[in-house]
């Protein structure tokens, strides 16, 4: 008695099963690389701004960031301008504290400087626009892709190596007679 046809998934099957998560695979990092080209092509570069009277804890020896400037897309901070003590109102002198880029370190052990310190500095950032949001929030929904990418390949590998193992033990051997 001969066997018409084989249940299960074949070897020659599997090379469009592969082809086709190979081929999702690299639409979705396109697609991922032209977001990213397009949200970079679409912010307002260089757009300036202020922060004026930025309440942050004193610096610390190990430095704090001002939250303004660092906090927007490209943020870089200018040189502070003014500082001054929330607890008195008196101007910091600027021997107190050093500042590189956004970070700002304290020079001074002085209680009498407060705990919290205002700040106003200019800086520059790259303005969002409604598009360039558009592409951020479109990236931000591929990240579950990948994952989900490598499910599917699993999947598809695990059926092909239980499609053959099943089909060679199954119908492979021969019948006594």
């Amino acid at each position: 008695m001969k066997i018409q046809s084989k249940k299960g998934i074949q070897l020659g099957q599997a090379f469009g099963a592969v082809l086709t998560l190979v081929i999702v695979a690299i639409l979705v990092i396109v697609s991922i690389y032209l977001f990213t080209s397009l949200t970079t092509s679409m912010v307002v570069p260089g757009t300036t701004g202020a922060a004026v009277n930025e309440s942050l804890a004193r610096p610390t020896t190990a430095g704090i960031t001002l939250a303004t400037g660092s906090g927007l897309r490209n943020g870089a901070c200018g040189t502070i301008t003014a500082v001054y003590n929330t607890t008195n109102g008196g101007a910091i002198s600027s021997g107190n504290y050093t500042q590189v880029g956004c970070l700002v370190t304290n020079k001074t052990s002085d209680a009498l400087l407060g705990a919290t310190w205002k700040y106003n500095y200019p800086y520059t950032y790259d303005a969002s626009t409604s598009a360039s949001n558009a592409s951020d929030t479109m990236i931000t929904q591929f990240v579950a892709y990948p994952a989900l990418v490598g499910l599917v390949g699993t999947i598809i590998f695990l059926g092909i190596v239980i499609g053959v193992l099943v089909a060679s033990f199954a119908f492979g051997g021969k019948k006594g007679a």
